[in-house]
């Protein structure tokens, strides 16, 4: 389960991190249904309070964003795809035609900036 919310307050670890690994399978995530040429992580913490997990992120230096999990190993799945809200203000960067779950997606051409780089 996704959620896509800035994380406001004092209750999150900053010291954790996801693998480089981990890292691409969220921007094939987002690649399933959006096009855009450049990702930079920001941020990734925990929130002590709930237990979920945070990823902030941009899109092609205009789209700020992020999104929630529950557990840490969602991040090592590849095959999932998210949808990012507002969806109004994603609705330009929307591919025509979205990519299944199950299908391959190529990143090659997408910069990705790790968290940490």
């Amino acid at each position: 389960m996704f959620s896509l919310n800035h994380p406001n307050g004092k209750n999150f670890e900053n010291k954790l991190t996801l693998t480089k690994t981990q890292q691409d399978n969220v921007v094939k995530w987002i690649a399933r249904n959006y096009d855009f040429n450049k990702i930079k992580f920001n941020k990734f913490n925990k929130d002590k309070k709930t237990g979920s997990y945070h990823l902030l992120f941009e899109l092609d230096d205009e789209y700020h964003t992020g999104l929630t999990t529950r557990e840490i190993d969602e991040f090592n799945d590849e095959e999932k795809s998210v949808v990012l809200g507002p969806i109004e203000k994603f609705r330009a960067i929307e591919k025509n035609h979205v990519i299944a779950e199950k299908e391959n997606v190529s990143i090659d051409n997408i910069q990705v900036q790790y968290l940490g780089e």
